[in-house]
């Protein structure tokens, strides 16, 4: 049996009929920049997440690097994040001119730890923003973050890039910082075909500076007020979005109830199951386990016909574009123990009982269960 890490085309079979539908209608308006689709988009995902504001942009990495720029950062400002995430969490911003700084993580749920972020805003003068990752679809505990953050009045942008949907005691994640940041990479749980993101927020302010940034930085046309970028969420990605965006809870509890089943048939194996915070809600972008010989169980997984995937094997401050901030092995023992030990089985919404039985039946072998 092949059980492959995602599988978009049948996630997407059962709405093809209406995607296709969608695709001649806005071919027949002809409008495909910035149009009534992208607004039609901003304003159901800003009413999804009860927020006042959603800006849609070209990509998540765009989200966060338009989303922190709307919050008034410039060159030189420090901010701070896990190294354990995707390097556009740093990346966005350093490019601009901007210091990342890190917080080591949660053994639990790999999300940053509030009682090392306080200990870093202690140690490190000039940090303007926080960004905590909901990983793998998993909340970040907002609260503790968010007064930590107002105590050293440090802003706050989420990345949530990989939780669409996902609660933090029963508020949807992305509704709890100054801006946060959404990915609509094809993998993601709400994806478009191609890339895309959008960014939310209840900060009238930062809303306006966001609706700039994405084009030119115009307030009106040929009107350039501050410099900006060309990162605009193209009308058919957004159309598809926002008819995509009725199936997302549904699609999530698939991707809960394949959680599920997968934490039954493997509890008894030697492996570091997912958690789930009894105030969270946990949507399972992601479904990573940890295993003390994780290479060799991926090649005897790959060996059986099931691909994995490992996010992520390096962390961000022992990539080489970031050897000049000064990090070394064993700056953040946690993540770094994560990295070695970490690996993604599939998960998706379509994903069948019987090739999860597959993959534990696999993972058994392996261990000689």
């Amino acid at each position: 049996m092949i059980v492959k890490m995602f599988n978009l085309e049948r996630d997407h079979e059962e709405i093809k009929k209406d995607l296709l539908r969608i695709f001649e209608g806005v071919m027949s308006d002809g409008e495909f920049i910035l149009g009534k689709e992208v607004r039609a988009l901003e304003e159901a995902f800003a009413s999804y997440n009860k927020v006042r504001y959603a800006i849609g942009v070209s990509n998540g990495t765009d989200a966060i690097r338009i989303g922190g720029l709307a919050l008034d950062l410039k060159a030189g400002d420090k901010f701070v994040t896990t190294p354990n995430t995707y390097v556009a969490s740093a990346m966005a911003l350093s490019i601009h001119g901007l210091i990342p700084i890190f917080c080591d993580i949660e053994y639990e749920t790999y999300n940053m730890d509030p009682e090392r972020l306080e200990e870093v805003l202690k140690k490190e003068e000039g940090v303007k923003l926080c960004i905590p990752v909901h990983l793998y679809g998993h909340p970040c505990r907002m609260d503790e973050i968010m007064n930590i953050c107002n105590r050293y009045g440090v802003k706050i942008m989420e990345d949530a890039c990989q939780a669409h949907g996902a609660l933090y005691k029963d508020k949807k994640v992305g509704s709890f910082g100054d801006v946060a940041a959404f990915s609509f990479y094809p993998t993601k749980n709400l994806g478009c075909y191609g890339d895309g993101g959008i960014i939310v927020t209840n900060s009238e302010e930062a809303y306006r500076k966001a609706i700039m940034l994405r084009n030119y930085g115009q307030t009106d046309k040929h009107v350039h007020t501050i410099e900006g970028f060309n990162s605009r969420l193209d009308e058919i990605q957004a159309a598809f979005l926002r008819h995509k965006l009725d199936h997302l809870d549904h699609w999530n509890e698939r991707r809960r109830h394949n959680a599920w089943f997968y934490r039954k048939e493997l509890e008894d194996t030697p492996l570091t199951l997912p958690a789930e915070a009894p105030w969270a809600r946990h949507v399972y972008h992601l479904y990573v386990v940890r295993s003390k010989e994780r290479d060799s169980l991926r090649q005897h997984l790959s060996d059986n016909g099931i691909s994995t995937l490992i996010h992520y094997p390096t962390p961000i401050h022992l990539q080489g574009a970031y050897a000049g901030l000064g990090y070394k092995e064993g700056s953040f023992a946690r993540a770094e123990e994560a990295a070695k030990e970490i690996i993604s089985l599939p998960m998706y919404p379509t994903l069948k009982q019987d090739e999860i039985l597959h993959v534990c039946r696999c993972i058994g072998d392996f261990y000689g269960l």
